[in-house]
């Protein structure tokens, strides 16, 4: 039997997102909530929006026949092999570089035919003719300055020490006892608040910007929030091993394990065992005004690619995902192994 849907109206998203169970992982303390949002949703744009057509503008080289935006984390991790990909299918590319907010403006100004986001799409990036394609996911790390004692934390722990419940170190139950070196010492938590319209990410620790410590540090880069880490012992912050590794000279970190499980064993992300993680998407125009063949090919190309090299830089593949059991529409992850998709009542 075919289905026929008609849109939802934002009232109903609500209601939906109030009486769906969300995904959850097995363990008990896990961090996640809101993980994704529906992928049954289409934001609201104006009269002719799927009419209107890419225009790269005038600082892209009139013979580019695809133009991809890269974000922060995906950049430094793909934009040769984009390159060297798009050179032996004989494609002319433009890799652009930016974040998650920059390539949500671009889709919406229909300025590229590929953009990517290192979280799942909010509703606002739901745009009509676009689709999602997961291409991996990666655990985010908690890291503190290599001198800091601690080694591990909980899930409740974790919450509570990025929301400022506890206010020195020795108050973590884990840790009454610490050296000298620390005990007294004050948490201070280095918050990266990217993304704060999409779901997953940071959210799984305090879900929204205003549950987070007044103790807290705010900043705007990767960069900024390893080299603040690396120089403040009562420091904590969070990011991706592999982002580590790109910015390893701003500094050393530590880092920690959440409910005993090291981040940089993947088992325990692909089991749906371990609780923080970013969600790397790419999109492509499938409305037949915005439709590139080429981008659709190197789009291919560039998945296949991840799904045999994606661990080389601590991401876990999407193939590997749908085996373990993680929930997936066509090419879009929108739920955890033990999860429920969000799906609106129509």
């Amino acid at each position: 039997m075919t289905k026929t849907f008609k849109k939802t109206s934002f009232y109903s998203i609500l209601l939906a997102l109030t009486l769906t169970p969300l995904s959850h992982a097995e363990t008990t303390n896990q961090l996640n909530s809101n993980a994704f949002s529906d992928p049954d949703h289409e934001a609201t744009m104006p009269e002719g929006f799927q009419e209107t057509a890419i225009n790269y503008g005038d600082k892209v080289a009139a013979d580019v026949e695809v133009v991809i935006s890269l974000g922060q984390q995906t950049y430094p991790a793909f934009h040769e092999i984009v390159e060297m990909i798009a050179e032996q299918q004989g494609i002319k590319v433009d890799v652009q570089q930016g974040t998650c907010g920059a390539t949500a403006k671009k889709l919406m100004k229909k300025s590229v035919d590929i953009g990517t986001y290192c979280c799942p799409p909010g509703e606002t990036d739901r745009l009509p003719g676009l689709k999602f394609n997961t291409i991996a996911i990666a655990p985010i790390a908690l890291v503190t300055n290599k001198d800091n004692p601690v080694s591990d934390v909980t899930s409740t722990d974790a919450k509570k020490i990025f929301k400022g419940e506890y206010v020195t170190w020795s108050e973590v139950p884990a840790y009454p006892n610490l050296s000298d070196k620390l005990k007294g010492e004050k948490i201070k938590p280095i918050a990266r608040m990217h993304c704060k319209k999409r779901p997953g990410h940071w959210r799984s620790l305090m879900n929204n910007a205003d549950k987070l410590s007044p103790r807290a540090e705010l900043v705007g880069t990767i960069a900024d929030t390893i080299s603040l880490v690396a120089n403040n012992i009562g420091a904590i912050g969070y990011e991706t091993p592999f982002m580590l590794k790109v910015h390893k000279d701003k500094g050393t970190l530590k880092i920690l394990n959440i409910d005993g499980k090291n981040p940089e064993e993947l088992e325990h992300l692909l089991a749906g065992n371990y609780p923080i993680y970013r969600s790397y998407n790419m999109t492509t125009w499938t409305n037949a005004n915005n439709r590139n063949e080429k981008a659709e090919t190197l789009m291919d190309a560039i998945y296949d690619y991840v799904q045999s090299h994606g661990e080389e830089h601590g991401f876990i593949p999407a193939k590997k995902l749908k085996s373990a059991g993680w929930k997936f529409k066509d090419r879009e992850l929108i739920a955890e192994p033990k999860g429920h998709a969000v799906i609106s009542q129509r």
